[in-house]
């Protein structure tokens, strides 16, 4: 248990950005840390809200910019820290008690691991999505290779059957250290989602990374956060994916060939994103491309349904997802 004056090495770092609703739970489960990180701040990226007051009236040190974005943000984020680990929190999430304190035992035993992550679960205002990242996950992270060490597992090398490893890379539930966020670059601001895969994948490629398998972030979705703006991310997404594909040295082995796996779904879906809002046009453009890489029911019915018109389109698309769900193919 938290004793008086335990602290971590840790600066735990909260960009934030209109999360009035959300912000002083995501705050107060910083200051309900077993082991208190030795800093605490956040950086508010221009909110318009009440956002900054709030996180000041519970005395939290506010650093204020004008709205740079999520991965710029970050970046103020890991300049401003001044610890040698950085534990990464959204505006809208919650920390388990024992993060820092469990994520700080894996690193001091495992001094060769650069980035740490854990176990999760996500929730909505219906209740909880998903009850662990593990358990969800169980199939092919069972398939990774790595060594057991007190509280979870030493990953020495990211493998491609690990296909689901992204989803433990997200920033709240991360601890990463701060030369190594600055070494490779940080968070690339030019992409407006799916950075935090970008840069993490980037840290991973230089170092052993480690998951504690303890459920330590609760993480929660709504209507306004991030992920859920989707025609936008699946063009982020797929922008993502060619950057890693056209600079393979940047990136884990594994991860390189992931995306090359990933490409042609990816191109799928940005498509059936940009036909959800008419824009066939484009949607035809990345659909010819995917069925380049790959021939599929799928992409044959969403090409299908961006060249007839509108209501027949619209019938081939729930053909698509009903084949998808059904099928698997």
């Amino acid at each position: 248990m938290k004793t008086q004056n335990q602290t971590a090495p840790v600066s735990a770092v909260m960009p934030a950005y209109n999360a009035a609703p959300f912000i002083r739970e995501a705050i107060e489960s910083v200051f309900a840390q077993t082991v208190a990180p030795a800093e605490f701040f956040v950086v508010d990226d221009g909110s318009t809200d009440d956002s900054a007051r709030i996180a000041e009236s519970m005395g939290v040190r506010v650093i204020s910019q004008a709205n740079a974005g999520l991965p710029g943000a970050r970046n103020r984020c890991v300049r401003e820290a001044l610890q040698p680990w950085v534990a990464f929190i959204d505006d809208d999430d919650a920390w388990m008690p024992e993060k820092i304190e469990r994520q700080m035992e894996i690193v001091s035993q495992n001094p060769e691991v650069g980035l740490v992550s854990c176990d999760f679960t996500i929730f909505d205002e219906q209740g909880t999505i998903v009850r662990s990242g593990l358990e969800k996950y169980r199939r092919d992270y069972d398939l990774q290779p790595k060594r057991r060490c007190r509280g979870g597992v030493v990953i020495d090398q990211l493998d491609e059957r690990f296909e689901s490893a992204h989803y433990f890379l997200l920033p709240t539930y991360v601890m990463i250290r701060r030369d190594l966020l600055r070494a490779v670059g940080m968070f690339d601001e030019t992409i407006e989602s799916a950075e935090d895969f970008d840069c993490f994948m980037r840290v991973i490629a230089g170092t052993p990374f480690a998951i504690a398998e303890k459920n330590l972030v609760r993480r929660r979705e709504h209507a306004n956060n991030a992920s859920s703006r989707l025609v936008n991310n699946s063009l982020q997404c797929l922008a993502v994916t060619y950057k890693v594909i056209e600079h393979p040295e940047l990136y884990p082995p594994a991860t390189v060939a992931l995306c090359k796996r990933w490409l042609p779904s990816n191109l799928r879906h940005a498509a059936a994103r940009q036909l959800s809002i008419g824009n066939r046009g484009e949607a035809r453009k990345l659909l010819r491309e995917s069925v380049k890489l790959e021939l599929s029911t799928r992409t044959l019915l969403a090409l299908s349904a961006s060249i007839t018109p509108a209501v027949i389109g619209k019938n081939l698309m729930s053909a698509r997802y009903f084949v998808s769900k059904r099928f698997g193919i």
